[in-house]
Protein backbone atom coordinates (compact mmCIF):
# COMPACT_ATOMS: atom_id res chain seq x y z
CA UNK A 1 0.00 0.00 0.00
CA UNK A 2 2.83 2.31 0.77
CA UNK A 3 4.43 1.43 -2.33
CA UNK A 4 1.00 2.50 -3.82
CA UNK A 5 0.76 5.42 -2.75
CA UNK A 6 4.31 6.89 -3.15
CA UNK A 7 3.73 6.01 -6.70
CA UNK A 8 0.70 8.00 -7.29
CA UNK A 9 1.89 10.82 -5.26
CA UNK A 10 5.18 10.85 -7.78
CA UNK A 11 2.72 10.85 -10.56
CA UNK A 12 0.69 13.55 -9.12
CA UNK A 13 3.79 15.87 -8.32
CA UNK A 14 4.12 15.60 -12.49
CA UNK A 15 1.04 16.25 -13.21
CA UNK A 16 0.64 19.68 -11.53
CA UNK A 17 4.17 21.11 -12.46
CA UNK A 18 2.57 23.09 -15.36
CA UNK A 19 0.41 25.24 -14.26
CA UNK A 20 1.91 28.16 -12.30
CA UNK A 21 -0.25 30.73 -12.80
CA UNK A 22 -3.23 28.97 -11.89
CA UNK A 23 -4.69 28.49 -8.62
CA UNK A 24 -5.63 25.00 -9.77
CA UNK A 25 -8.15 23.90 -7.18
CA UNK A 26 -9.90 27.40 -7.95
CA UNK A 27 -9.85 26.31 -11.21
CA UNK A 28 -9.40 29.86 -12.52
CA UNK A 29 -6.36 32.25 -13.53
CA UNK A 30 -5.42 33.51 -10.35
CA UNK A 31 -2.96 36.25 -8.76
CA UNK A 32 -2.72 33.39 -5.58
CA UNK A 33 -0.38 30.61 -5.77
CA UNK A 34 -2.11 28.36 -3.10
CA UNK A 35 -4.41 25.51 -3.49
CA UNK A 36 -8.08 25.69 -3.09
CA UNK A 37 -8.92 22.01 -1.74
CA UNK A 38 -12.60 20.66 -0.32
CA UNK A 39 -12.68 17.13 0.97
CA UNK A 40 -15.96 15.29 0.67
CA UNK A 41 -16.04 11.80 3.04
CA UNK A 42 -18.29 8.96 2.85
CA UNK A 43 -17.47 7.57 6.82
CA UNK A 44 -20.73 5.81 8.65
CA UNK A 45 -20.69 8.65 11.10
CA UNK A 46 -21.10 12.34 10.45
CA UNK A 47 -18.83 14.71 12.46
CA UNK A 48 -20.75 17.50 14.13
CA UNK A 49 -19.96 21.00 12.89
CA UNK A 50 -19.03 23.89 15.22
CA UNK A 51 -19.44 27.27 13.44
CA UNK A 52 -15.76 27.16 13.30
CA UNK A 53 -16.19 23.95 11.21
CA UNK A 54 -14.00 20.43 11.54
CA UNK A 55 -11.64 20.00 14.03
CA UNK A 56 -8.00 19.52 13.52
CA UNK A 57 -8.29 15.79 14.77
CA UNK A 58 -11.55 15.43 12.94
CA UNK A 59 -10.22 16.75 9.42
CA UNK A 60 -7.40 13.97 9.81
CA UNK A 61 -9.33 10.74 10.66
CA UNK A 62 -11.56 12.36 7.71
CA UNK A 63 -8.56 12.53 4.65
CA UNK A 64 -6.03 10.42 6.61
CA UNK A 65 -5.08 7.32 4.54
CA UNK A 66 -7.64 7.90 1.41
CA UNK A 67 -8.00 9.32 -1.40
CA UNK A 68 -10.60 12.41 -2.56
CA UNK A 69 -11.97 13.26 -5.78
CA UNK A 70 -12.22 16.94 -5.61
CA UNK A 71 -14.18 19.52 -8.40
CA UNK A 72 -12.84 23.22 -8.35
CA UNK A 73 -14.68 25.72 -11.20
CA UNK A 74 -12.43 24.38 -14.08
CA UNK A 75 -10.25 21.94 -13.00
CA UNK A 76 -10.48 18.06 -11.29
CA UNK A 77 -8.85 15.43 -10.21
CA UNK A 78 -7.42 12.98 -7.11
CA UNK A 79 -5.96 13.88 -4.21
CA UNK A 80 -4.25 10.90 -1.87
CA UNK A 81 -3.86 12.35 1.38
CA UNK A 82 -1.15 10.20 3.76
CA UNK A 83 -1.21 9.48 7.00
CA UNK A 84 2.65 11.48 7.46
CA UNK A 85 1.11 14.71 6.20
CA UNK A 86 1.98 13.94 2.43
CA UNK A 87 -0.03 14.18 -0.37
CA UNK A 88 0.06 12.91 -3.77
CA UNK A 89 -2.13 14.91 -6.63
CA UNK A 90 -3.43 13.99 -9.70
CA UNK A 91 -5.06 17.18 -11.82
CA UNK A 92 -7.18 15.46 -14.52
CA UNK A 93 -5.76 16.67 -18.14
CA UNK A 94 -2.75 17.86 -16.23
CA UNK A 95 -0.77 15.35 -14.77
CA UNK A 96 0.38 14.95 -11.02
CA UNK A 97 2.37 16.18 -8.48
CA UNK A 98 2.87 16.02 -4.33
CA UNK A 99 2.29 17.97 -1.61
CA UNK A 100 2.16 18.52 2.08
CA UNK A 101 -0.63 18.98 4.38
CA UNK A 102 -1.83 19.14 7.91
CA UNK A 103 -5.31 19.79 9.98
CA UNK A 104 -5.88 22.91 12.07
CA UNK A 105 -8.95 23.69 14.00
CA UNK A 106 -11.47 24.65 10.96
CA UNK A 107 -9.07 24.44 8.50
CA UNK A 108 -6.93 22.00 5.68
CA UNK A 109 -3.39 23.73 5.18
CA UNK A 110 -2.01 22.10 1.94
CA UNK A 111 1.33 22.96 -0.31
CA UNK A 112 1.78 22.02 -4.04
CA UNK A 113 5.21 20.77 -5.30
CA UNK A 114 6.70 22.06 -8.37
CA UNK A 115 5.74 20.19 -11.64
CA UNK A 116 6.04 20.38 -15.01
CA UNK A 117 2.60 22.09 -15.53
CA UNK A 118 2.99 23.61 -12.20
CA UNK A 119 6.90 25.44 -12.09
CA UNK A 120 7.72 27.29 -8.87
CA UNK A 121 4.09 24.97 -6.76
CA UNK A 122 2.11 26.87 -4.44
CA UNK A 123 3.48 27.50 -0.72
CA UNK A 124 1.55 26.43 2.48
CA UNK A 125 -2.10 27.65 2.73
CA UNK A 126 -5.29 26.90 4.70
CA UNK A 127 -8.69 27.18 4.28
CA UNK A 128 -11.91 26.36 5.86
CA UNK A 129 -13.08 22.63 5.90
CA UNK A 130 -16.80 21.73 6.56
CA UNK A 131 -18.96 19.00 5.80
CA UNK A 132 -19.78 15.90 6.80
CA UNK A 133 -21.14 12.43 5.45
CA UNK A 134 -20.34 12.57 1.55
CA UNK A 135 -19.46 15.95 1.43
CA UNK A 136 -16.88 18.66 2.52
CA UNK A 137 -15.83 21.79 1.00
CA UNK A 138 -12.43 23.38 1.67
CA UNK A 139 -12.54 27.25 0.51
CA UNK A 140 -14.20 26.66 -3.17
CA UNK A 141 -13.63 23.22 -3.81
CA UNK A 142 -15.92 20.08 -3.31
CA UNK A 143 -14.77 16.91 -2.27
CA UNK A 144 -15.61 13.20 -2.12
CA UNK A 145 -14.27 10.07 -1.40
CA UNK A 146 -12.64 8.53 -4.36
Amino acid sequence: MKALQTTFVAAAALALAGCSSMNLFKDSPSQSSTPDLAPSDTLDEPFANSPQGLSASEIRKVLSGKSWRWQGSKLSGVTLYADDGSSLIEVTGKGTTTGKWEARDGQLCESVAPAPFLPKGLPMKCQPMSGSGNTYKVGQATFTLA
